[in-house]
């Protein structure tokens, strides 16, 4: 009875790490910092990919993109977290409708990258 308990919860939690490794649906850029204008928020992003995760009507592939710009300005709410040449991943985050991506409109969730 002992080892199939032990079973349970090593098979509970390999679920679970597996659960947790799958790469989230969305638009991301990675990219170095190369200028933070602290007082508007705008960082410069030197970008090295542009992928999408999960695009409509495939499974959770990453695709990335063709001729994508390789230096991205974005607007975070807290640019002095940040450090130019610091290697970050952002998510694109699209919060209304159209069917354009308006820099001024979109947010962006970012995190460092080691």
């Amino acid at each position: 009875m002992r080892k199939s308990k032990i079973f349970f919860v090593v098979a509970i939690f390999l679920c679970t790490l597996m659960g947790c490794s799958q790469e989230e649906e969305g638009t991301f850029m990675q990219g170095d910092i190369t200028e933070i204008n602290e007082e508007s928020g705008d960082m410069e992003v030197e970008v090295d990919a542009w992928t999408t995760v999960g695009e409509p009507g495939s499974s959770t592939e990453s695709f990335e993109f063709l001729n994508a710009p390789k230096s991205q300005t974005i607007r975070v709410s807290n640019p002095e977290n940040y450090e130019e040449g610091e290697k970050i991943k952002a998510k694109v985050i699209k919060n209304y409708e159209e069917d354009v991506w308006d820099l001024d409109r979109l947010t962006f969730e970012v995190e460092e990258i080691n």
